[in-house]
């Protein structure tokens, strides 16, 4: 048989690197297949087929990490040797992404030229031994070898394993490199005490040695990481001069307890990140507890929630939701010392147990870590993702003697750090006992609200400041609070939204709106422009952006006739997910408003990011504007900053002729608020000939 000429596939962005691999690989015997661009990566490996990969972490568009993650999601890629190249060791990335290292060769830069020219040789025996072994292989089961979850084992005629598949290297924890030159026998056992093989007693050698095919429904083999599979495996005899007498194939049985250590630990630890349940860490806690207050020293207790991650799981989906609080939990266990604890309460939650501190601030300055860590990007089937946390932080003995009063104190300073901005770490303290009581009191009154539907609609006429004609409706939602009072929508959006409940009052708000333009004559109709208020949780949820579209359709009117408002505080920390959605909605037509702009809670980028049709101003600029010479300037500023960049300015609540005055001049062009409606009550005609209505609440 002529021996095929294995080919690899080298991304390096260094024209000189390249020539490099190709010269050393050349005289390694390897066809060399280069690119200097990631982007090719994908398609290269669909049309050239290589056998082996050599991916450099300084890729970019997607980069190296991003790449290497897309491939190892993929299971049509996952059984290529990758040899992956890195500008050193301790590169930030390698730290944040080792789940994906433990499935790569790592090399770091310069090349070590010994280390290189033994992983290609690695390479290409086994690539030699995987041919032959295709070639002889059932031919009922071509497949046999790429399999993902069918490991493929190649045992000498010592019981040596000399060949492993990538699902047997999975399946097994362990890289082809360490279980080379292992024997087969020590697989069934937990711990073997023998120093001298005993292969030739084995029943699978027996078996085989008279060209005997043995097959085990069920068998118990050990991993590299102590734990146990259950797995059902063929031993069949194979003639070849590669060295390989046996073939042993294997898959993992279903639905099966690894040991029953495991099934012991099953209740106290959690199924998805095997850290301790909420259950299991207030027993530690409370031991904790009880050492500290023996020995006088300090522990601390730190409660750390995702920030944004309902829409990550609507966006992106369960399963990679699921990968993302794997990968957190993994980050957060890095950087803990050996005594502490990380636990999963539920959903995006986590509690750190810091056992043994020497001052208060020390907890702080691990919870300030795991901050400036959770913001780092997260790579998801080669997506990457973007979210932050916020962390309560509550000391014993000064914040609670009990695991108990620790638990609830550092909740309530995790609501604190929501509060005041979100990615973020706060102290408990006594004054936010009274905030935390008052915040759930609120959440309860908003369901109330909700379900008796206390809101009051406004239709406000929006006019061009050049012309003085009416050119839209502007929607606007308040609370009527029984015993509060008016809120308008800026006071409760943000508990709405942490709630839960902001998807619902805005569907509700969007009936009620479109239900009055559909009576609406279809002449009329068509003129008409309508500003409606939208939050992120809305849009963001699973079939959102598909709901923004079927309502206005039904409701007979163009997207370009919706004008979707986003206040910049729902904009803070969605890291893409919202800029993206807003995007395909502008995409279908939509003109997207950024409302309450200036008060600091996204970036200037979000600007370049979105193609906004309009900017609103914050009302609390306005609001001062005619007696604050500091608003009066930001509000110019403004001003001239949004127009530069192509995008018109409205302002709103305009309650005096000097507001108004003062706002023409600045160079607003939209204007709206109760001035602007006086106006327009003593000149109906313009509101009649905009196809306008303009209700009381």
């Amino acid at each position: 048989m002529t021996q095929q000429q294995p080919k690899i596939l080298v991304a390096d962005p260094e024209q000189s690197n390249l020539t490099f691999y190709r010269e050393r690989l050349s005289e390694l015997g390897l066809s060399c297949i280069t690119t200097s661009q990631s982007a090719n990566v994908v398609q290269l490996i669909k049309d050239k087929s290589p056998n082996f990969l050599l991916i450099d972490s300084s890729l970019q568009d997607p980069d190296g990490y991003q790449l290497l993650n897309h491939l190892l999601s993929d299971d049509s890629n996952v059984r290529l040797p990758i040899l992956f190249t890195v500008g050193n060791l301790s590169e930030k990335k390698m730290s944040l992404h080792q789940e994906l290292m433990q499935f790569v060769d790592v090399l770091p830069k310069p090349i070590n030229h010994h280390r290189f020219a033994q992983l290609i040789t690695d390479y290409k025996k086994q690539f030699l031994l995987r041919t032959v072994i295709e070639s002889l292989a059932n031919k009922d089961e071509p497949e046999l070898v790429d399999a993902v979850e069918e490991g493929i084992l190649g045992i000498d005629s010592d019981g040596q394993i000399i060949y492993a598949n990538y699902a047997a290297e999975r399946l097994l924890k362990q890289r082809f490199r360490d279980l080379e030159g292992c024997y087969l026998e020590s697989l069934f056992e937990d711990a073997c005490k023998r120093t001298v093989s005993q292969w030739m007693q084995h029943p699978i050698y027996k078996v085989t040695l008279s060209d005997q095919i043995l097959q085990v429904e069920n068998a118990t083999l050990w991993r590299a990481d102590g734990e146990a599979i259950q797995a059902k495996f063929v031993a069949a005899p194979f003639h070849s001069d590669t060295g390989i007498s046996l073939l042993f194939a294997f898959r993992q049985l279903k639905g099966t307890r690894e040991s029953k250590d495991k099934i012991a630990r099953l209740a106290q630890l959690d199924h998805l990140t095997g850290l301790p349940t909420r259950l299991a860490f207030q027993e530690h806690l409370e031991r904790n507890i009880l050492k500290a207050g023996l020995t006088g020293h300090y522990c601390a207790l730190l409660f750390v929630d995702l920030d944004h991650f309902r829409y990550i799981n609507e966006s992106l989906g369960h399963d990679r939701g699921d990968a993302l609080i794997k990968q957190v939990a993994e980050r957060v266990e890095q950087l803990i010392r050996r005594d502490d604890l990380v636990g999963r309460m539920e959903g995006d939650e986590f509690v750190v147990l810091l056992s043994h501190i020497d001052a208060p601030e020390n907890a702080g300055i691990v919870a300030k870590k795991i901050v400036d860590q959770i913001r780092e990007p997260f790579l998801l089937d080669g997506h990457e993702v973007f979210t932050g946390c916020s962390i309560g932080v509550s000391v014993f003995p000064s914040c609670g003697d009990n695991a108990t009063a620790l638990m609830k104190n550092a909740q309530t300073a995790l609501a604190r750090a929501k509060q005041v901005g979100r990615n973020n770490y706060q102290y408990f303290t006594v004054e936010m006992n009274k905030f935390r009581s008052q915040e759930v009191s609120f959440v309860f009154e908003l369901r109330q609200a909700v379900e008796n539907k206390q809101w009051r609609i406004q239709y406000m006429p929006v006019i061009d400041a050049s012309s003085g004609n009416v050119v839209a409706c502007d929607v606007k939602l308040s609370w009527v609070h029984p015993l509060r009072g008016e809120l308008s929508l800026d006071q409760f959006l943000s508990v709405a939204e942490e709630s839960g409940l902001a998807p619902e009052i805005f569907i509700w708000l969007w009936q009620q709106a479109l239900q009055r333009f559909e009576k609406l004559e279809d002449e009329a109709k068509s003129v008409a422009r309508l500003i409606l208020p939208v939050s992120s949780s809305t849009i963001l949820r699973e079939g959102g952006i598909d709901w923004v579209n079927n309502v206005i359709e039904e409701a007979g009117l163009s997207p370009d006739q919706v004008y979707l408002e986003l206040p910049e505080g729902q904009l803070n920390n969605r890291d893409g997910q919202i800029s993206q959605a807003l995007n395909e909605l502008c995409r279908s037509g939509f003109h997207l408003i950024l409302d309450s702009f200036g008060t600091g809670f996204a970036p200037l980028t979000l600007l370049k990011e979105v193609p906004y049709s309009l900017v609103k101003l914050s009302e609390n600029f306005v609001n001062v504007c005619e007696v604050s010479k500091t608003d009066q300037a930001i509000i110019k500023g403004v001003v001239h900053l949004v127009h530069q960049l192509g995008i018109q300015v409205m302002a709103t609540s305009i309650d005096s002729d000097k507001q108004l005055a003062f706002l023409s001049l600045s160079g607003c062009d939209w204007l709206s608020g109760d001035t602007i409606m006086k106006e327009l009550q003593q000149t109906p005609q313009k509101l009649d000939a905009m196809g306008m209505f303009v209700f009381p609440g």
